[in-house]
Formats: C-alpha cells, structure tokens, sequence
C-alpha cells in the first residue's frame, strides 16, 4: 500500500512556489532598476532567495513524500531522508497535538512520524491502531497501577481508588471553573471587586488542594500522566487577574518602592507555594522547568495582586491635567486594540499613547479635551485615569 500527499495540497504548493518565485524575480528586478533601492540590492537577494528557497523545498516535500506499507516494513520517505521500520520493531504508536501521529520502535525508542494531508491518511492509521498498542494509553494503565499500590494514597486499594477518582473529579471542577474566570475576565469584567477577589483567592484554593492530596495531584498535566492537577485553575486564573489589570490601570511611574514590594512579594509566593506543593513536585521529571513555572506565576500574581490593591483602593486626591487628543489608532491581531494619544502632560513632555475601551474610542475625536486624573496610589506607585471626553464650542 503506498499513500502520497493530497493531490489538492501538491498543487496548491506549486501554486504557491510558482507565486513568490515571480515575486522574488520582480523584487530582484526592481532593486537593480530603480536607483533608491540599489543599497538594497544584496538585502532584496538574500531574503528573496531564502523565501524561494524555502517555499521550494516546501513543495518538492509534497511532491516527494511517500508512506509505504508491505509485509515486512512501513517506510516513510521525505525530500531529504527516507525511513523505515520493520513491523515486527514497532512497539506502539502515539498521538499528539494538531493530529501528529507517530510510531515508536521497541529497542531504541525511536520514533517514526506519520505525516500529515496523506491521501487515506485515516486508512493507514486506522490500520497501525489495530495491530498496535497506544503507548500513551499503555503507560498510564502502569502508571495507574503502581499509583494503586502506594500506601500513601490509602490503607486499602478501594481507598485509594476512591481517592484518586476524588481527586479526578477535583481535576474536572478546577478546569472548568478556571475556563469560566478566563472567559469572565475576558468578555465582561463586571461586577469588578467580586471577579478580582475570586481571581485572586482561586490560585491559593489550587494550592491548598494540591497540598490536602499529599502527592496525589501534580503540578502538571500529561497526557500519558493519571495524575489529576490544578496546575490548569492556577494558570488561568493568574493569567486572567493579569490581563484585568493591564487593561484596567495605566501606572505613571514604577519606583525603586514597587519593585522592592514586587520582589517581595514574588519570593513569598513562590516559597509558600513551593512550600506547599512540595509532595506534588517531588516526583516531577523537570524540577527545575516546575520552579520556573511557579516562580513566573508567583510573579504575574504579585504584580496583578500589588496594582490592583494600589489603584481600587487608593483614596488619594487626584492632580487634575487638561490635555488634547492628538490621534488616534487601532491595533488588530488576535484581539483589536484602541488607543489615543495625548499632547503633553506631567512627565511625558511629548505626549503619551493610552489603551482605552473601544466606547471611549468612538467617542472621542482628534483636538478633543480630555482630563487626566494622577493619583499618588494606595502603595505608593502613582497611576492615572482618562475622563470621558468634553466637547469643544
């Protein structure tokens, strides 16, 4: 049986060859024709090219992949290389991320990848699945076993069966409740005190959950793991407390007072936390890549926890300045943007751009008026806010 690339995916390679080939040569083209680009002649030559080059061998791939099977071997060749394996080699397979498919041999663990817009592609892997075993799957079901006969999680072996499926169910409640934050915080951030409280308080409620099952739970989350976690309820609630934040406040200044509290509070969280969790660590492959990723978040939620506490309960009385919008613009990507710029004010002697709501935006007009109120900041840590537009007479 012998299975190429989708013959749609070949042509539309060609295509795309063909396009940026006719490109490149126009490019190339211009820069020895007009007399302002011929400082760039060899930067033009270069990235031409490299772009040609890259989307050649893009398409000879397509042209030359080829996955065949026969009584003895599965063998996969590519542009530069060609693999084999016998059948009688392959352990297993394993699947991935974005429906990456691969096999694995049995004495070298080397692994060989099925690649992807494969003609009857489905075929081929509903074939492999039937002769072999999910590797995944095979070393979770160990995993689980060995997790089974450890003293620690239980007396009895129901005990720790029903300990496990507690904790599995804790794995369910924290994902969902950690999605529900994130899309809480990121489409409507209202009523904001009771969001930023609950934002706050989850991360913690991970950790002590995390501690209460004394190893059980993990700081991470693998496929071919039957460890549960909350790593998912820490993550997403750090990151969506620090996206209200930055979208909420604009800081004036970040003073020698702010990074000492900032420091201060990373390393304690990062110590409690640490501290905590310790069970759940203890058996990590990557210690150090799980103490990074704490010490990030301990970071991401001092900063978010230091800003907010500074700016929703500063009681200070705000220095009023009178400025003009200069201009305006719109920023599109994953998420869209909008921003002002205003004319002189304060410390910023040329003006200052500032991220606002898209209301504010349409509402307010180049030479409009506009009030900044600065405020000196519960902590210390100045910070401002826009009034909404007054219109000129």
């Amino acid at each position: 049986m012998e299975y190429r690339i989708i013959k749609g995916w070949r042509i539309f390679a060609g295509v795309v060859f063909i396009l940026f080939t006719a490109g490149g040569f126009f490019l190339i083209g211009k820069a020895f024709t007009e007399p302002v680009l011929t400082r760039q002649i060899g930067l033009v030559l270069f990235l031409s090219a490299l772009v040609i080059g890259c989307i050649g061998l893009a398409w000879l791939d397509a042209v030359r992949t080829l996955v065949s099977v026969d009584e003895l071997a599965i063998s996969v060749t590519r542009v530069f290389k060609s693999r084999a394996a016998r059948l009688q080699d392959i352990d297993g397979y394993r699947t991935g991320d974005k429906d990456s498919f691969s096999i694995e041999l049995k004495d070298n663990g080397k692994t060989l990848r099925i690649p992807q817009y494969l003609e009857r592609r489905k075929e081929l892997i509903g074939w492999i699945k039937e002769r072999y075993q999910d590797l995944d799957e095979r070393e979770r079901m160990e995993e689980t076993a060995v997790l089974l006969e450890d003293n620690r999680f239980g007396v009895t072996r129901e005990d720790r069966e029903a300990r496990l499926a507690m904790a599995k169910k804790f794995d369910v409640g924290a994902t969902a409740i950690g999605i529900g934050l994130l899309i809480w915080s990121i489409a409507y951030p209202r009523p904001f005190e009771t969001l930023m409280i609950l934002l706050f308080i989850a991360p913690w409620l991970a950790v002590g959950i995390t501690w209460y099952f004394k190893g059980l739970l993990k700081l991470y989350k693998l496929k071919k793991s039957p460890y549960p976690s909350m790593i998912q309820l820490m993550l997403m609630a750090t990151f969506g407390v620090a996206l209200v934040v930055l979208r909420s406040y604009d800081l004036y200044s970040f003073g020698e007072k702010a990074w000492s509290l900032l420091v201060g509070g990373t390393m304690a969280a990062t110590i409690i936390c640490i501290g905590a969790c310790r069970q759940a660590i203890a058996t990590a492959r990557k210690k150090t890549v799980t103490y990074i990723v704490v010490f990030v978040m301990a970071a991401a939620y001092s900063y978010s926890l230091l800003i907010f506490s500074n700016c929703y309960y500063d009681k200070s009385s705000p220095t009023i300045f009178h400025v003009a919008v200069t201009g305006k613009r719109i920023s599109s990507g994953k998420s869209t943007s909008y921003y002002v710029s205003l004319s002189s004010w304060g410390q910023y002697s040329d003006g200052n751009e500032v991220s606002v709501s898209q209301s504010f935006y349409k509402n307010v007009r180049e030479q409009d008026s506009l009030s900044v109120y600065l405020k000196y900041g519960k902590w210390g840590i100045p910070w401002y806010r826009l009034r909404r537009w007054i219109k000129n007479y």
